[in-house]
């Protein structure tokens, strides 16, 4: 009998010594569809859109927002180097679209762009359209890139970190994948039940204007907590004898409508985008700020902060995961 006491011993420490189980990934959970509108002559808006098929009465129907501000500015020189910033903010409360205010707090919510019935050439655009109103080429549509909110700095002649904007945010394939999202009660949605063709792996992530990410439970009727930018670039059209109009200037994308998927990010993070990788300070400090747990960068990327940092060697802007004739804003390779 006494020989078996060191093999019941050995195997009692064995399971108190195993390892602690991991945690869970991080979890995406849907909130609701939403359409904004914005244009390069300051117009802009917010309207909820049908979710999906599925029976989603569980989960809160959206976010609600209202137009702020957008800034314009273009660098570069036309038929040579010249790109348009747009960036379009909105504030944004703690309720559903029709106002109802939310019982709980909820933090990191994140404005994710998505394929989703009438979008054009594979992207979150339900519209793109000209100064005059005029339909805008599929290849130039795709061709609108996300970022950073950014500013023109007249000293350096080039496009800087506007401070505030830095809402961009990166995720993998996996974590957007069908099945990866998540419903209030935890079960798994796939793209049928949000009504979408594809979901694309980047947001756009709504702070609090006091500071931090989450936003207060039962706010008043006109108090809007959080703030959020969304940015995009898009090269300025050539002037082109061969097409009609013939100015580059007539075929400037000016006014845009993208349809985006709000959900609630159960991480706090942060992205370094391609235009900060020549000063690792500035990630550093917003994922201080934020209390991140985790900071995404991307090829070409030198960061080595204090918060654990994760690469994504690629950002898909239009088409669907794999195709072959995907756009992506960056695709390269992670060291």
């Amino acid at each position: 009998m006494t020989s078996r006491l060191p093999f019941i011993a050995a195997l009692l420490c064995l399971a108190a010594c195993a390892s602690p189980p991991r945690p869970a990934p991080p979890a995406l959970q849907p909130l609701g569809l939403i359409e904004l509108s914005f244009s390069a002559g300051g117009l802009s808006s917010a309207h909820l859109l049908p979710l999906g098929p599925q029976d989603l009465t569980e989960q809160p129907r959206g976010l609600q927002l209202r137009p702020l501000s957008v800034a314009v500015f273009n660098t570069g020189t036309r038929n040579v180097d010249g790109v348009r910033y747009i960036s379009a903010t909105y504030r944004v409360r703690n309720a559903d679209a029709d106002g109802t205010a939310s019982p709980t707090p909820r933090s990191n919510l994140t404005l994710i762009p998505v394929s989703a019935g009438d979008t054009l050439a594979g992207t979150p655009y339900r519209a793109v359209t000209t100064f005059a109103g005029g339909s805008v080429a599929p290849a130039v549509v795709r061709s609108v890139l996300p970022g950073h909110g950014l500013r023109f700095d007249p000293l350096r002649a080039q496009p800087v970190l506007n401070p505030g904007g830095e809402d961009f945010q990166v995720f993998t394939e996996t974590e957007i994948a069908p099945g990866s999202l998540r419903s209030g009660s935890g079960g798994s949605l796939s793209y049928a039940d949000l009504g979408v063709q594809t979901v694309f792996p980047y947001g756009y992530v709504v702070r609090n204007v006091a500071g931090g990410r989450t936003l207060s439970a039962s706010p008043a009727a006109d108090q809007f907590d959080g703030q959020v930018t969304l940015s995009v670039r898009v090269p300025l059209q050539a002037d082109d004898a061969g097409q009609t109009p013939t100015e580059g200037t007539r075929r400037d994308p000016w006014a845009f409508r993208v349809v985006l998927l709000a959900v609630q990010d159960s991480a706090t993070r942060v992205t370094q985008s391609p235009d900060e990788q020549t000063d690792n300070a500035l990630v550093t400090q917003r994922a201080a700020a934020e209390s991140a747990t985790q900071v995404t960068v991307l090829p070409g990327s030198s960061y080595a902060g204090p918060v654990p940092a994760r690469c994504v060697n690629q950002v898909r802007t239009a088409g669907l995961a794999g195709d072959p004739g995907a756009t992506y804003l960056i695709k390269g390779v992670c060291p």
